[in-house]
């Protein structure tokens, strides 16, 4: 039997922190870990976490409330960040997007992530929309000023029900989008 937990950053134990940072490093090597000195960055994240009945946690991912800034109006949208299954093809995935997916229309938002070009069909059967060579219109201003453009070559997915949000971003290809943290 399979549980899904979804817990607060706020919420999270020493313990969580240390399984989540065992699974992060793993699937992203290159990714930093979650530092307990820095728990403040996460505390409004949502994480989900598929457990089997020994509380092993077989995947997990977090949405990121995130303001993006478009042709000079706000937007808060959910960053769909982190989606790892340890076990790949036993339907741990599918399960925890599914969750993730109910979790973003209770709450009537937008929901966009980045995602590299060989999980997209993963996304998309999941119920997200996939948008390629857009990823590059996302910019970050850190809080010296500079200007930090995505680099990595991802696929940019989401999921809007009512908001037409992306029909606009596509109606305007040559706008960038400002984003409120580095690319999650």
């Amino acid at each position: 039997m399979k549980k899904i937990i979804i817990k607060k950053g706020r919420t999270l134990s020493s313990d969580f922190i240390r399984q989540w940072n065992e699974v992060m490093l793993k699937a992203f090597s290159e990714k930093e870990s979650m530092n307990l000195k820095k728990k403040k960055e996460f505390i409004n994240d949502i994480f989900f976490i598929v457990n089997d009945k020994k509380r092993k946690i077989l995947s997990l991912g977090r949405l990121r409330p995130v303001k993006l800034k478009f042709l000079k109006k706000s937007y808060d949208v959910l960053g769909v960040a982190d989606i790892v299954s340890i076990i790949k093809r036993k339907g741990h995935g599918k399960i925890l997007m599914k969750e993730l997916l109910k979790y973003i229309k209770s709450k009537d938002k937008i929901a966009i992530g980045f995602c590299g070009r060989k999980n997209s069909l993963f996304y998309k059967k999941s119920g997200f929309k996939i948008e390629k060579n857009l990823v590059k219109k996302f910019i970050y201003k850190n809080p010296q000023g500079k200007i930090i453009k995505n680099t990595i070559d991802e696929d940019v997915l989401y999921f809007e029900e009512k908001n037409k949000f992306m029909k606009k971003i596509l109606s305007h290809p040559k706008e960038k989008i400002l984003i409120s943290i580095p690319p999650w």
